[in-house]
């Protein structure tokens, strides 16, 4: 099948077939992604919708609650005018009259009607007059006694009921009230409210209807003659408590809540599902009550349904028009490219015909130059390993040599030292034996600089716990007489020490390395005052050391490179490996970090370690 006589054939017919395949997969993934996509919004449709039925409901109920409330702010405040102006008769009958008690109470009968009663406090002789009938004394209006001087006019509704209206008079110093009962104006509005809303609806089937705090029906449009009845033991085929269940969710819900029931739609026998939001007016003892039936709920749902599902059926149908379309004109496009390949091929085994019978000559002498390139290759090798071992032989030269220059120079000067003072006659006993000292601590730091050297290059070193202090005062030993001749002030602070494991001796040479460039770079630049710097301190549980000089600092050309191997800034002086050494010491063998840059006075170079 997949011989190279059949491979025009694969050529042609391979991708049109992989085209209808992968076609046909992504169709059939957009397929059920719409249908699992039909799923999910049928869901949700169908929760959003009894959600929005639930916030219709409780808008419904909000605004007959606001009604309710409107109308009876709204009558009350008609009745204050009534006794505004009652008061303003009453006022006049008794205006600068200085009337004694009893002609007050005269006066208090004869403006008295069955529903309201009037009250005279006179404020100069603490005095209450009113009918002994009328329930109200004095502790009462002294108590908002400064509140009635403060508005002159001032209204109280006590129980519901009774409607107090006080308005003070500065002329007399008294305060009259007039007391009167509201309740027929408020049993008439409740009638007026309870009727009106027998005739609201909203949808179809859906209506309000209310209840008293104690089960009795007080407005339903479709049960007239029942209006008045106790209904604590109606029941809605399941619940036998289905009306105590309204009043008792609406009075432990202040907010209002949902009760779900059977119950049939109007002049219907046929029971369904209902759902009703029921809310407590307190003031009144009244449970407002307003419900949709289930089947009107899913009617719309399964509308909703059949509008979704038409629409994703539309769009299927147009995907699978465009995925056809486009795979008439992919297998055509695939059949002209295959056809060029085809013709590309056959020109292609043409060539390869051509360069297989040079390979053939090619290959006669093949053999002979794979065993001539294998020989030079290895001679390559040889050659290369040679240059490697020399080099690196070199480099442990010229690192031992850079180390032993400054001990070496120190050595030549005690030596010149003693011959000096022995030709002189000059030398002593205790001088020239702490020469010798001197010169026996050099040449055993120069001896175990050739074994740390060893070391270096071995990876089987030993670590040990010590101090940074103890490792920068070793250098500083080997280095002090020096600073002192060249007039170096070596300031040595330590802000906080760190017992650290690692490499002891390394990290001297390492210090030590500094403290020779720093010298170097001030004697080469002849600067006054010449001052090196070595701080000791802990940063973030890190040990930091911190050597810097006032040699004007590295120029910004050689400051990438100050670490490179071979690259010194000292011309003929140095090999270019001291800083290269110091790096790798610090950043290979104890990982730690070394650092440089520039500040005000001069090179700034910083060791940081942490736990190793």
């Amino acid at each position: 099948m997949f011989s190279e006589k059949n491979i025009p054939k694969l050529i042609i017919f391979a991708p049109i077939v992989t085209i209808l395949i992968l076609s046909t997969m992504i169709l059939y993934s957009l397929i059920l992604i719409q249908e699992n996509h039909l799923e999910r919004e049928v869901v949700n449709i169908e929760k959003d919708y009894i959600s929005d039925q639930k916030t219709l409901l409780q808008e419904e109920i909000e605004h007959i609650y606001k009604y309710i409330k409107f109308h009876k702010e709204n009558t009350i405040n008609i009745v204050k005018d009534n006794l505004s102006d009652k008061m303003k008769t009453f006022y006049k009958v008794i205006k600068n009259k200085n009337l004694k008690e009893d002609e007050y109470l005269k006066v208090i009968e004869q403006s008295s009607s069955l529903d309201s009663d009037f009250i005279i406090y006179d404020i100069n002789k603490d005095l209450l007059i009113k009918n002994k009938d009328v329930f109200f004394n004095k502790t009462e209006i002294t108590s908002i006694f400064n509140d009635i001087k403060k508005k002159k006019v001032y209204s109280i509704l006590k129980e519901q009921t009774n409607l107090y209206y006080f308005q003070y008079f500065k002329d007399e110093n008294i305060i009259i009230a007039i007391k009167r009962d509201v309740f027929n104006d408020i049993d008439i509005l409740k009638n007026t409210v309870a009727r009106w809303l027998e005739n609201l609806r909203f949808g179809d089937d859906n209506y309000f209807f209310i209840y008293s705090n104690t089960n009795i029906l007080l407005s339903h449009p479709f049960r007239q003659e029942e209006i008045g009845q106790d209904d604590t033991f109606m029941q809605d085929g399941d619940d036998p408590e289905l009306i105590q269940k309204f009043v008792k969710a609406a009075i432990k819900n202040p907010k209002g809540t949902f009760v779900r029931y059977v119950w049939h739609k109007p002049y219907k026998t046929k029971r369904i599902q209902k759902r009703t939001f029921v809310k407590l007016y307190k003031e009144w003892n009244w449970v407002l009550c307003a419900g949709v039936y289930a089947d009107d709920i899913q009617k719309v749902i399964t509308q909703k349904k059949e509008q979704l599902e038409t629409t994703i059926l539309d769009y299927i149908r147009t995907i699978t028009i465009i995925s056809l379309l486009l795979i008439l004109i992919s297998s055509y496009i695939a059949v002209e490219i295959s056809r060029k390949i085809n013709l590309t091929f056959s020109n292609y085994q043409k060539r390869v015909k051509s360069r297989e019978d040079e390979l053939n000559v090619l290959n006669l002498n093949l053999n002979k130059k794979i065993e001539i390139a294998i020989t030079e290759a290895k001679e390559k090798d040889r050659a290369m390993l040679h240059q490697s071992r020399l080099a690196r032989m070199g480099t442990l030269i010229n690192m031992i040599s850079h180390q032993w220059r400054q001990p070496l120079s120190q050595l030549a000067g005690i030596i010149m030292e003693l011959q000096a003072l022995i030709e002189c006659k000059k030398a002593k006993k205790k001088y020239i034996n702490s020469s010798l000292s001197e010169a026996t601590v050099i040449l055993e730091h120069m001896s175990l600089t050739i074994e740390d050297f060893k070391k270096f290059f071995r990876p089987e070193k030993e670590k040990e716990y010590f101090y940074i202090s103890k490792a920068c005062e070793d250098a500083k030993a080997l280095i002090k007489d020096t600073y002192v001749n060249e007039e170096i002030d070596l300031v040595f602070k330590i802000l906080e020490d760190k017992e650290i494991s690692g490499y002891r001796r390394e990290y001297s040479q390492v210090i030590l390395n500094l403290f020779i460039n720093a010298k170097d770079e001030l004697i080469s630049k002849e600067i006054e005052n010449k001052t090196v710097d070595l701080i000791i301190d802990v940063i973030d549980d890190n040990s930091v050391v911190i050597v810097k000089d006032n040699a004007g600092g590295i120029k910004m050309e050689n400051m990438e490179r100050i670490f490179e191997p071979y690259f010194s800034t000292k011309k003929s002086l140095g090999t270019g490996l001291g800083l290269y050494m110091s790096k790798m010491i610090i950043e290979k063998h104890m990982n730690g970090s070394l650092s440089v840059s520039n500040d005000d006075n001069g090179a700034v170079f910083k060791i940081e370690i942490g736990e190793v």
